[in-house]
């Protein structure tokens, strides 16, 4: 009897061993892409938590260049799973190549939010001085009050390395016809920021790329310079675009595209009111459908990020801490995701 016990037992404890490993590794394994802009980061961590939390996944972050981001997601291979803030129309040329054409290797959320973004001034530069216009940059007079102090070439700051709206200021500066007054000038979102608040402490001017949504919108009064409305695509990548127009005003030739850009492109224009979206590889769909499935549905709106993007950047909450609370107080929010991703069950006929 006592044999047959320790045989039974035995014969358990190796069944347990078997079984456990197989358990643990049952979870999936998912890499968000990391990007290094506060409201990207936001998403990360938000979607992150849903994931472990909601959807027993095994989260990871590897950081990078989007060029580099995008590149890895579409090989399909783990390496990265998720884009988490992909803006159009600054991406066109990668989703023309991953997602609508190419390799379609990427799927991206069906309900992406709208952002806006251009060249920001301070109010009091506005109502002091009377800029309201992108042409008034033009002006030499215009041009001194956003000369560095010290001295020097008036600084247009267009936004970090690497991203493509920085390749379409310097395309705008050309094309506006003040790129012979001002340097571009490359910066991280930090730094412009820590130049802003400089700016308004000693009431100086400074231009800058920015877009919504974001914390500096509600601690300072910013006005978007004005320029001629958007009218259509250009560019050879955009014809199967329904804002595709062959004499239109945004001809956006990318870097990773042609060395040549800056002079090939002509961007004569606004930006389009932006739509900014989730994109998971495609080769997610079989190995994790439902959070595949899950991250279609993601709809997350900029009035909600705005007061997170203020915890993490101002009040310096870490970023997963900041996303855990906030997935915690919108538990409703998050349901309706996740029910939009479940599985439909037809009625019995």
């Amino acid at each position: 009897m006592k044999t047959h016990v320790l045989r039974t037992m035995g014969a358990a404890a190796l069944l347990s061993a078997l079984i456990l490993p197989a358990t643990v590794l049952a979870k999936d394994k998912i890499v968000i892409g990391e990007q290094n802009w506060t409201g990207a980061i936001a998403i990360q961590h938000i979607l992150g938590e849903v994931i472990k939390t909601r959807l027993d996944g095994d989260v990871s972050y590897l950081a990078g260049d989007v060029p580099v981001l995008f590149s890895a997601a579409a090989k399909g291979d783990g390496s990265v799973d998720v884009l988490t803030d992909i803006w159009l129309p600054n991406q066109s040329a990668a989703w023309a190549k991953y997602v609508t054409g190419g390799t379609r290797s990427l799927v991206a959320n069906t309900h992406p939010y709208a952002g806006e973004q251009g060249f920001y001034i301070p109010g009091y530069v506005q109502d002091k001085y009377g800029v309201k216009s992108i042409y008034d940059l033009k002006k030499p007079e215009v041009a001194k009050l956003f000369e560095p102090l010290g001295g020097g070439k008036a600084e247009l700051l267009v936004g970090p390395a690497g991203w493509e709206s920085t390749y379409i200021g310097q395309i705008k500066a050309k094309d506006y016809g003040f790129a012979d007054k001002f340097e571009s000038v490359s910066t991280e979102a930090s730094v412009t920021y820590a130049k802003l608040a400089s700016a308004y402490k000693g009431q100086r001017g400074v231009v800058f790329y920015a877009y919504t949504p974001d914390w500096i919108f509600s601690a300072f009064d910013l006005r978007r310079l004005e320029e001629p409305a958007f009218d259509g695509y250009a560019q050879d990548n955009k014809k199967e675009d329904p804002l595709y127009k062959a004499d239109g005003c945004w001809k956006f030739i990318s870097p990773t595209v042609d060395p040549d850009w800056l002079n090939k492109s002509q961007i004569t224009c606004a930006f389009p009111d932006a739509k900014v979206h989730v994109l998971a590889s495609t080769a997610l769909q079989k190995r994790a459908p439902k959070i595949a499935e899950f991250l279609r549905n993601v709809a997350i709106e900029p009035a909600q990020l705005n007061d997170l993007i203020l915890k993490i950047e101002k009040e310096k909450l870490p970023a997963d801490i900041a996303a855990k609370e906030w997935v915690q107080a919108n538990s409703a929010i998050v349901d309706q995701w996740l029910a939009a991703a479940a599985p439909k069950v037809s009625a019995i006929q």
